[in-house]
């Protein structure tokens, strides 16, 4: 891809951003569960158990499904996300994964790569894969140069 042709590399701040909030985000999908669960378990705790643990048991498994289908959601999310060469944190910042050679989005193989493998090698030295970045011409980490992406800004 030619580099006049190609849209601006996203910052290195706003790649952190999207990092934080992509650890965020599932936070933000397990508190309502979390604070479900535990207002089953206060409702509960006032009613006598019909058995010994019974009402442990039943907030348990309550927190659990609930917990289940926020992970399903969540992962569903990225998991389709990735086909479109983002993930959630990036999609709020308006950053996107391209292919280094044609400019298109990474598809889904190329984000599970990235994703997976190249992000577990850049933080495998102390992290020393996604400092990288702060000194290559592309901004590239390891892991974008393993799946040979770059990161854009597209709005």
């Amino acid at each position: 891809m030619d580099l006049m042709s190609r849209p601006p590399l996203a910052s290195i701040a706003i790649r952190f951003a999207a990092v934080l909030l992509d650890g965020l985000l599932p936070m933000l999908i397990m508190l309502p569960a979390g604070i479900t669960g535990y207002g089953v378990f206060l409702s509960l705790a006032g009613t006598p158990p019909s058995f010994p643990g019974e009402t442990t048991q039943t907030v348990a498994i309550f927190v659990l499904a609930l917990t289940g289908l926020a992970i399903q959601s969540y992962s569903a999310l990225v998991l389709a996300l990735w086909a479109y060469g983002l993930t959630p944190g990036m999609y709020l910042l308006g950053i996107r994964v391209i292919k280094l050679d044609t400019g298109v989005p990474a598809g889904f193989w190329r984000m599970a790569l990235r994703q997976t493998i190249g992000q577990w090698v850049a933080s495998i030295l102390c992290y020393l894969g996604f400092i990288w970045a702060l000194f290559d011409a592309n901004r590239q980490g390891w892991h974008d140069k393993i799946a040979k992406t770059l990161v854009i800004r597209t709005r």
